[in-house]
């Protein structure tokens, strides 16, 4: 059995990666994807009313960084943003098949503000720490850089094709204009932020910009290569793979600063697991009065044996 959804406290930090099918190029950066995904990422976060921090979307995976006061809170996020990413982008990219390698990686990160800003950091250097621009500023896609040091606007738009389908069916041909609607993602502070003015909050992000722009020229000189370059990057064509193997790494439980929190979390986590997993087995036998922790998903009932003897004619 796999591991439950967790979240330690209403209102946890959450680190939420997805990758596409096989790593292929199928988010790559255009003004039309840009645009759809913001639109779709805006919705999901209006439909579930949840907190959005910071995002990066890459050609072959996404990451954000979201608050959730429910583990059902983040499944409806997440169902409505990939659900309608895979319509959107299989219809752009003539996609038919799976958009997403199985199921997004959620990793709960503590309430210490060291931990949450090395988070933060760690998606604003989406682009810049692959070798592909030098600054994460550059990015051709979806990435949060700007608006979180400047104040930018993530713009894109929401098509509300179950009103265009109506409308085809009641009048043939019309175009997806009159049906398409301007969304923009709001980006929160992040938890430990929320006594900073937006200004100090902006200057702290310049802080981190500039150090993974010097990391990322570090890397290029001692490696003698170059950034890959917008142009490069969206010559790329949807379908095609990499040419490297990927490489899956083992997720942390959690991301913490200090052990002692990162302990305490897994203990809690642990005591979690253990009261689901024999809750889950006195469903299997039978019990259907069983009581499960608090903010999880138990699993499906136990099947239900024919009587012996009865058939259906």
């Amino acid at each position: 059995m796999r591991d439950p959804r967790h979240l330690p406290y209403p209102g946890a930090l959450v680190e939420i990666t997805q990758r596409t099918i096989q790593g292929r190029f199928l988010f790559r950066p255009s003004r039309r994807l840009n645009a759809l995904v913001v639109g779709c990422l805006a919705r999901a976060q209006k439909h579930t009313e949840c907190r959005v921090h910071a995002v990066a979307v890459l050609s072959s995976h996404f990451h954000a960084l979201a608050s959730f006061d429910t583990v059902e809170q983040m499944a409806r996020f997440m169902c409505h943003l990939k659900t309608n990413l895979s319509k959107e982008v299989g219809r752009l990219h003539d996609w038919e098949s799976s958009l997403f390698d199985g199921r997004y990686r959620s990793i709960p990160v503590s309430d210490e503000c060291e931990a949450q800003e090395e988070r933060l950091r760690y998606i604003l250097s989406q682009g810049a720490k692959e070798g592909l621009v030098l600054s994460p500023r550059d990015w051709p896609g979806v990435h949060s850089a700007n608006a979180l040091a400047n104040g930018e606007p993530l713009r894109g738009v929401w098509i509300d094709r179950t009103k265009l389908y109506a409308a085809r069916q009641r009048q043939g041909t019309v175009g997806e204009r009159e049906f398409t609607i301007e969304e923009e993602l709001e980006l929160a502070p992040l938890p430990c932020w929320e006594p900073i003015d937006e200004q100090a909050r902006r200057e702290r992000v310049e802080v981190m910009l500039r150090r993974i722009e010097r990391e990322a020229l570090a890397m290029h000189e001692k490696a003698g290569t170059v950034p890959l370059g917008t142009t490069a990057v969206r010559r790329r064509q949807p379908h095609e793979r990499p040419t490297r193997r990927l490489v899956r790494s083992p997720k942390p439980r959690f991301h913490a600063a200090s052990k002692r929190v990162r302990d305490r979390l897994i203990e809690g986590f642990r005591e979690f697991v253990a009261a689901y997993r024999i809750a889950a087995e006195r469903l299997a036998a039978g019990d259907l009065q069983v009581t499960f922790p608090e903010n999880c998903f138990p699993p499906r009932l136990p099947f239900v044996e024919p009587a012996v003897g009865i058939r259906f004619t």
